[in-house]
């Protein structure tokens, strides 16, 4: 009989469940560093010595096209975090950002050879991606949270827009400046009641005030802005198109007349000038010949008549859109070339000019009755801008005298530093690239006198400086007469809208906390730290921290015969 042999004694061994990548990848690394069997290492760790020869094992259940040195490289420490970190920027990038199917996903792991190292089953892909949105609204509360308890109090515009898809409305509520999404929700209706309730909503626990509400004049939109007691500014785009839609399309459909009877009198022309030709080559006929030149002729000041008259159309279309161009280029509070303050008056008095020349297009055109409407809608846009400038000039006449300043200090600020960050805020909507440099050129020069060494403002101490700053480029940007940034998140919402039968609220919570928490501009900068003005923690590296182990792939089964 076999005389019984001794055993190690029991050691405790860790509860039930899997064991994490990355610490399989560590007590591997551990072993080949310390050079000693199977039992003693695995005594030492508390771990069963079958779980770790099957960590050593992995290399053999690779595919044999998978390099060795690969291999190595993946089931290290360092690998392990790399793949990590490549599988949530894979997510993060395409996924989330760019709309490509799990199935994408899935290939890209099989064409790059990753798949032997994390499993690209949809099922495997799907279940990862669903605990990553989960983790993207986890972390978009407790940063909301966590910033809300930090920011400075608020004065902010609302740009508001519905989106549609299947007959479903999406509320989409964007602050302009900084870009960040305040509403983003479904919603059965979107009167101003369910306006009014889902706003208050969005901002409870913030330290906002909405002053503004910037729309394309839905009426459900003005609605809106007038029980919260708010001015409404009207979208400028949706403007230009209902003033030029009246005028425009009359007067492009006349020119496109003109050139049409230009050309068959052309052709006319040409006809007889071919037919005198060919009568002069022939054999002469009897009879009476025609009067091949004085058809010619008249043929040819009918023409000269007709390029005139095109002439005069292409002219009155390009001064209606001139006109309407330059009614856009006025709506602003400050003097476009030396940045003046300006006051409601002086906006008005240099809006006349644009006016009347709309009027005349009408005319000259024969479309009183037809140009009108397009005359009535301007004159009612001007209104609009107007009411809005002398809401903002006395929003700003009360926070500047409320800091207490200086006169010569307030008057710096009037005319330098708040003119000064208006005009670089107008920067990057300037309509080419020389209105751009000039407007760069204007809004550094103000900023450079406005904070020169020996100015009033310079003279204030820090904490002062720091007020009248903050203060300042808020109000720089309460004057919002365009929505494009809502209805640019609303082209977004249809792409993402595309293809899918619907857009989850899950998913729809992602893609905000991913629109509002992700770096955007150059500054580095996310839309939730311009809009809390306070410091967020890094949105990659707080999802990395979260995300689960990822999935291996199957153990392949041995193909028979």
């Amino acid at each position: 009989m076999t005389p019984p042999q001794g055993s190690n004694p029991p050691v405790s061994r860790p509860e039930g469940g899997r064991w994490r990548r990355a610490d399989t990848a560590r007590f591997t690394a551990d072993f080949a560093a310390a050079g000693r069997s199977q039992r003693d290492f695995a005594h030492d760790h508390a771990l069963p010595r079958s779980t770790l020869g099957h960590w050593l094992r992995r290399h053999d259940h690779l595919p044999e096209a998978v390099d060795p040195d690969l291999a190595a490289f993946f089931l290290s420490q360092t690998g392990e975090a790399f793949l990590r970190r490549l599988v949530l920027a894979l997510f993060s990038t395409f996924h989330f950002r760019a709309g490509a199917g799990l199935r994408s996903l899935g290939l890209f792991l099989q064409l790059t050879g990753l798949d032997a190292f994390v499993a690209s089953s949809y099922g495997a892909l799907h279940s990862l991606g669903a605990h990553l949105e989960a983790d993207l609204v986890s972390f978009a509360q407790e940063e909301r949270a966590r910033l809300a308890a930090q920011m400075p109090p608020r004065t902010v515009v609302a740009c508001l827009d519905e989106n549609f898809h299947r007959d479903q409305p999406y509320l989409v509520a964007i602050e302009p400046t900084s870009g960040f999404l305040l509403l983003e929700q479904h919603c059965p209706t979107r009167d101003a009641d369910a306006w009014q309730a889902a706003l208050q909503e969005a901002t409870a626990g913030l330290r906002v005030e909405v002053v503004l509400v910037c729309s394309d004049r839905a009426g459900g939109l003005i609605k809106c802005a007038k029980e919260m007691g708010v001015p409404h500014s009207p979208d400028l785009f949706h403007a230009q198109r209902d003033i030029g839609k009246p005028l425009l399309r009359p007067l492009a459909q006349q020119i496109s007349n003109a050139r049409k009877e230009l050309e068959e009198l052309k052709a006319a022309q040409q006809g007889w000038q071919e037919e005198k030709e060919q009568a002069q080559a022939g054999p002469t006929r009897p009879g009476r010949r025609l009067d091949y030149d004085r058809r010619i002729d008249h043929l040819g000041e009918r023409v000269e008549q007709a390029e005139r008259e095109l002439a005069a159309k292409e002219g009155r279309l390009e001064q209606a859109k001139g006109a309407i161009r330059q009614l856009a280029d006025l709506a602003h509070p400050f003097d476009p070339k030396d940045g003046r303050r300006l006051e409601v008056d002086q906006i008005n008095e240099r809006m006349e000019t644009p006016r009347g020349e709309l009027e005349l297009a009408a005319e000259g055109a024969g479309l009183s009755e037809a140009g009108w409407p397009a005359v009535v809608r301007s004159h009612e846009w001007v209104a609009a801008v107007l009411a809005l400038a002398t809401w903002y000039g006395g929003v700003v006449t009360a926070r500047v005298q409320g800091l207490g300043l200086s006169e010569e200090a307030e008057r710096s600020v009037y005319e330098e530093l708040l003119p000064g960050l208006y005009w670089q805020g107008q920067v990057s909507k300037a309509r080419d690239a020389t209105q751009r440099q000039q407007r760069r050129e204007l809004s550094e020069g103000l900023l450079e006198r406005a904070w020169g060494e020996g100015g009033a403002l310079a003279r204030l101490d820090a904490e002062e400086r720091e007020e009248v700053r903050r203060q300042a480029e808020e109000l720089a940007g309460l004057f919002v007469r365009s929505s494009s940034c809502v209805e640019g998140r609303n082209g977004r919402l249809a792409l993402w809208q595309h293809g899918q039968a619907h857009l989850s609220t899950r998913r729809l919570q992602a893609q905000t906390a991913l629109a509002n928490y992700s770096p955007s501009r150059a500054d580095g900068q996310s839309p939730a730290e311009r809009f809390f003005a306070v410091k967020q923690r890094p949105l990659f590296d707080s999802l990395l921290q979260r995300m689960p182990d990822l999935p291996r792939p199957a153990s392949k089964r041995p193909q028979d015969g």
